[in-house]
């Protein structure tokens, strides 16, 4: 009788511990929008920006992840009234990138969006041409050094939030909602912009501290 009793008490145990594992996940899977770079150079006359990440492809709030493809978007800094063509190029691994920058009606910015795979540059140089001129711009990573990945910032979320990621969550440890994650820097120091988007455009975001991984705001967005 007593070793039927260790038995069932060491079953009980077993199962626990892989339903527990079968029910724990992370929220790396469930990101449809990455920018985890920063970047930004000026010439004599250009100011320009860019970010470098992976983004859902068609980008639709509808909770699930579709196909992502890696991009490099750049952005000219006040330069939206200016009726000039800017054309840029660079190359990286032995490959020259070309690209047209254009108005977008979203962000009213000019930006040109390069597809581009494994971008680990913190340091890089473009050519930008227009009305006959052409300047190199060196652009430098934004992002200090002691900021926590975007991986580390959802473990923080998922460790400070519980209750909030519950509520996205089934029982059987599905979690039913995409993910934004945006490197930001203000004053030099860099936040995590991450959105939850479940789907029929709801969207919870929360600012997240880039150094720390403590929760600094949560708001609906509609």
């Amino acid at each position: 009788m007593k070793r039927f009793f260790c038995l069932t008490l060491i079953l009980v145990v077993i199962f626990s511990f892989f339903s527990a594992c079968s029910k724990s996940f992370t929220l790396d899977g469930n990101v449809s929008e990455l920018r985890s770079c920063l970047y930004e150079g000026k010439s004599d006359t250009l100011h320009l920006k860019a970010g470098y990440g992976f983004k859902e492809t068609p980008f639709v709030n509808d909770g699930k992840v579709g196909d992502t493809a890696y991009i490099l978007t750049f952005k000219l800094i006040e330069k939206e009234t200016e009726k000039i063509n800017y054309n840029l190029s660079f190359s990286f691994n032995e490959t020259v990138y070309n690209g047209t920058f254009k108005l977008n009606p979203v962000t009213n910015a000019m930006t040109c969006a390069i597809e581009i795979d494994g971008f680990n540059l913190k340091e890089f140089t473009v050519q930008i041409s227009f009305a006959g001129n052409s300047e190199s711009i060196t652009l430098k990573s934004i992002v200090p050094e002691n900021t926590i990945s975007y991986s580390n910032a959802l473990k923080f979320l998922q460790k400070n939030q519980g209750a909030l990621i519950s509520h996205y969550t089934t029982e059987d440890g599905v979690f039913n909602a995409e993910i934004y994650a945006r490197i930001l820097i203000k004053d030099r120091a860099p936040y995590w912009y991450i959105g939850i988007a479940s789907g029929n455009d709801n969207l919870k975001a929360l600012l997240i501290d880039g150094v720390s991984g403590e929760v600094l705001a949560i708001r609906e967005i509609f």
